[in-house]
């Protein structure tokens, strides 16, 4: 659930200004184009800059709301999935088939070991659960295992659901399986059971409240140059780049030099990666 949990307050208050730089610089540099550097092209700039921040913050605010359900789902949807693999066999089975309704509509008749057996357009279906956890990825054995209960219940058609991802040979072969295999995967299982378990309020602020624990330095600086955040150092550094040359303070390329080269640590990492 680390993916989940908010921004730090310097990296708010970091994207924050960012903006406000960026749209100060539009304007500034607008206005100096058409007037030259002078005291009133700098203060109209300023004044445009300041009016599109407040309709971007304007508009973001519109679209909070959409977010926040979004992000409802998806907590919701991860939280119920981990409730799920505690669950025994036929009733975890009997969950995943009420998820995946909207998408899947079988008509059930019978809870077994693991799986459903209802119909779906008229023709005898087995909905079969893999439950396991994340990191262990689901092989080809697991969805011959589920074939072999289907052709013993005598099932035209199978559907499962996954609680973990597939390898490549494992989708492979269940599209090319007889009967063909449809395949419910972790994130669309995820989707479907936060639509009928949302996140609650408790919930977020369970998850707020973890604390996270203490790393060494090298974790630190192992987290510091993911790569994942190399585009946001490469446009913080740009900015202050900007900055720096728009009112000529030497002292504004620093912190852009920084920036830039926790961009390219974070590239030379992904490339040693590789």
């Amino acid at each position: 659930m680390q993916k989940y949990k908010p921004k730090t307050p310097l990296a708010s208050m970091g994207d924050r200004l960012l903006r406000a730089l960026l749209t100060a610089g539009l304007g500034v540099g607008w206005f100096v184009w058409l007037w030259g550097l002078s005291l009133p092209a700098l203060t109209a700039g300023v004044a445009m800059g300041g009016l599109m921040w407040l309709c971007a913050r304007s508009f973001g605010k519109k679209s909070v709301e959409k977010r926040e359900k979004q992000m409802r789902r998806m907590i919701g949807g991860e939280l119920a999935l981990r409730r799920l693999l505690l669950m025994g066999p036929r009733h975890a089975a009997f969950q995943a088939a009420l998820w995946i309704a909207p998408v899947c509509p079988v008509c059930m008749r019978q809870a077994v070991e693991w799986g459903v057996l209802g119909t779906l357009d008229g023709q005898e279906t087995y909905v079969r659960l893999i439950a396991r956890h994340e990191s262990q990825p689901v092989g080809v054995d697991l969805f011959l295992d589920a074939a072999r209960e289907a052709a013993a219940h005598r099932a035209r058609r199978v559907v499962v659901c996954l609680t973990a991802p597939a390898s490549r040979e494992a989708l492979a072969w269940a599209a090319e399986a007889e009967p063909p295999i449809r395949v419910v995967d972790r994130e669309t299982l995820i989707e479907l059971a936060g639509l009928q378990n949302p996140a609650t309020d408790d919930d977020l602020r369970a998850l707020g409240r973890r604390k996270r624990a203490r790393r060494p330095l090298r974790d630190w600086l192992r987290m510091a140059t993911d790569d994942s955040r190399a585009r946001r150092y490469f446009w913080y550094g740009m900015g202050l780049s900007g900055l720096a040359l728009l009112t000529g303070q030497p002292y504004h390329s620093l912190p852009a030099l920084a920036c830039l080269g926790l961009f390219g640590a974070c590239k030379w990492r992904a490339y040693r990666s590789r």
